[in-house]
């Protein structure tokens, strides 16, 4: 009971904010409507090697993109959880350059949502390294960030 009311009053001095734009919403790392209405999820058809989101309808689920039937890649499957452009790429470039570390925990959610299909044997999430002097600028790997938060969603190992 107490843990809650402190809660509370740490939430009444400093409100949730949008991860995008920074005005108040719901919840701890959500979005506002505008942010959400202009951040580009993938859903419906997409590319089975690299998850681009693609025009039509497909039951098969093994469309490919022309640049995946062009240069096959060395992956069975692949997804993403957004589109890089406009807020969603704004929303990367904070976590990467801007030490906005908070980000990683919706994006971990996100991704866990797109690939809950795919077969999970054999599959770990695997950080990117960072050269050590950006490391030493950046002060954190947001790659590693994102693997962890990633690995407590899905449940795969890291």
């Amino acid at each position: 009971m107490v843990q809650l009311g402190f809660q509370t009053a740490v939430s009444l001095i400093y409100p949730p904010r949008c991860l995008g734009c920074g005005g108040q919403v719901e919840s701890d790392f959500g979005l506002c409507g505008t942010c959400w209405r202009d951040t580009a999820f993938i859903g419906g058809t997409i590319c089975d090697s690299c998850g681009t989101p693609l025009p039509g309808h497909d039951e098969s689920g093994t469309l490919k993109c022309d640049d995946c039937m062009k240069t096959p890649r060395p992956w069975s499957k692949g997804r993403a959880a957004l589109v890089y452009k406009d807020n969603a790429r704004q929303l990367v470039l904070a976590l990467k350059h801007g030490d906005r570390q908070e980000i990683a925990q919706p994006a971990a959610l996100w991704m866990s949502r797109v690939i809950e299909n795919l077969p999970k044997e054999n599959l770990i999430v695997a950080p990117v390294p960072l050269h050590w002097m950006r490391l030493m600028k950046r002060r954190y790997n947001q790659s590693a960030l994102l693997a962890q938060a990633l690995a407590r969603h899905s449940g795969l190992p890291v």
